[in-house]
């Protein structure tokens, strides 16, 4: 594959791939299929070698399994893309930066984790850098006029979405996703991929022969998606994936519970291997009051078109159904604060109490420091999602937490930023940035 500079579109993990480079041997980029990795890492490797190239018999795949080290010629940086499946690659890598003191020499890249483990972890030798899809300010859809770093650092909310702010284009962007290849198509082509996307991971074995010993129903797969797709941006327990899952799919034979349990494990594994599944951890914040926490991971789909495509949902569908709909914003809002966020080291966490006190959206910074966020659909909701800002910040300084830097409601059909009296900030996600 080669790489074309005046077609590339800028993405948030560049300026950190660049400064991971500086600073480690190595740096293995991983994120699912088709969302821009390969594209990325091109745009600052010298030299590249495509593992799963199928050209002369898969050859350089055959090389790789004889002898790793004959991949690693070249002018650095050397990208070796879908090095996964030949996981010796890994160890070979982790060897070579260890002997030659290297920096910036190799990028790794893949859409799914290795069959095998590997067997040295490559701490300090191979910096691991996650990828998304393209969120909202990546594909030009934001006017970017307020960053996520400067409201941690106190700035105040203004100015103005251009578009992404109402509901027709909100579910629309919804439904399409953030996949680079498909930015610039018409809607109807777009929805398509997310579609398709579903279709292969439920047909794995004839379609991918890394998961070709991955033996699994396609039918139970795509229940497991579906359940994964009616929870998407809620805590949920595995128990209630099993019956979400057996609501949809009805084996002949009702297997046991524990038989149940494994299978989950199984079927859920297979999509955390393809980067498919993202839990956003809850918030466990250091108090002297005792509070007792939920600690319920909320879970997600790498991409809200992915949940869509899943739930069979269409624009006019989510906008008959504004609870699917405001979960489905709710999870983009999640995925583009992710990328932003770690691109200046920072996570995204939830919170919720005993009490049924809960927070959307916990920015945490590296020193500790804290911003709490609301997600909206639209503007009505404002008053009572900064009450429940207000009143999380009041328990966590009752507890001895230090308060938060940042009091956000992000709204979805709305257009204005700006900052309310009692020092909530309300933003448009169609105006944010890194």
């Amino acid at each position: 594959m080669r790489f074309d500079a005046t077609r590339y579109l800028d993405r948030v993990i560049d300026r950190q791939l660049n400064q991971y480079l500086q600073a480690f041997g190595a740096v293995s980029v991983e994120g699912p299929k088709w969302c821009g990795k390969t594209t990325t890492c091109l745009s600052q490797a010298r030299t590249s070698v495509e593992v799963s190239d199928p050209s002369e018999d898969y050859a350089i795949r055959s090389l790789a399994r004889l002898d790793p080290y004959q991949l690693f010629d070249g002018t650095p940086p050397i990208l070796l893309d879908e090095w996964q499946v030949v996981p010796g690659i890994w160890d070979a890598v982790r060897r070579d930066v260890d002997e030659t003191g290297a920096r910036g020499k190799f990028l790794l890249c893949g859409s799914a984790g290795p069959k095998k483990k590997v067997l040295h972890s490559g701490v300090g030798r191979i910096a691991r850098l996650k990828m998304r899809t393209m969120t909202l300010f990546e594909m030009g859809v934001s006017s970017a006029t307020v960053s996520l770093q400067g409201l941690m650092n106190g700035d105040r909310a203004s100015g103005m979405a251009v578009q992404g702010a109402n509901l027709n284009d909100l579910v629309d962007l919804i439904c399409r996703g953030g996949w680079p290849g498909t930015i610039h198509d018409s809607f109807d082509k777009a929805v398509l991929t997310p579609k398709e996307y579903i279709n292969q991971v439920c047909n794995l074995p004839d379609e991918d022969d890394e998961f070709a010993d991955e033996r699994f129903d396609p039918d139970r797969m795509r229940a497991l998606l579906n359940a994964i797709a009616r929870s998407v941006a809620s805590p949920v327990r595995k128990v209630t994936l099993i019956q979400d899952t057996d609501e949809t799919y009805r084996p002949s034979e009702k297997a046991s519970v524990e038989t149940s349990y494994r299978t989950l494990e199984r079927y859920y594994g297979i999509l955390r291997r393809l980067y498919l599944v993202d839990e956003q951890p809850a918030w466990a914040p250091a108090l002297r009051s005792p509070v007792r926490l939920r600690r319920s991971a909320k879970i997600h789909l790498t991409d809200p078109s992915l949940a869509a495509a899943a739930l069979g949902a269409t624009p006019q569908s989510l906008k008959l159904d504004f609870k699917t709909l405001g979960l489905l914003f709710e999870s983009l809002t999640y995925h583009d604060l992710d990328v932003y966020a770690s691109s200046f080291g920072a996570r995204v966490m939830h919170y919720i109490d005993n009490s049924d006190l809960e927070c959307d959206e916990i920015v945490e910074l590296p020193d500790g420091g804290w911003g709490a966020f609301e997600v909206k659909l639209s503007a009505d909701k404002i008053d009572a999602a900064a009450a429940s800002l207000n009143a999380v910040e009041a328990k966590m300084v009752a507890g001895g937490q230090e308060p938060p830097r940042c009091k956000c409601v992000i709204v979805g059909t709305f257009n204005r930023a700006y900052t309310r009296p009692d020092g909530v900030r309300v933003v448009p996600l169609a105006t944010l940035r890194p």
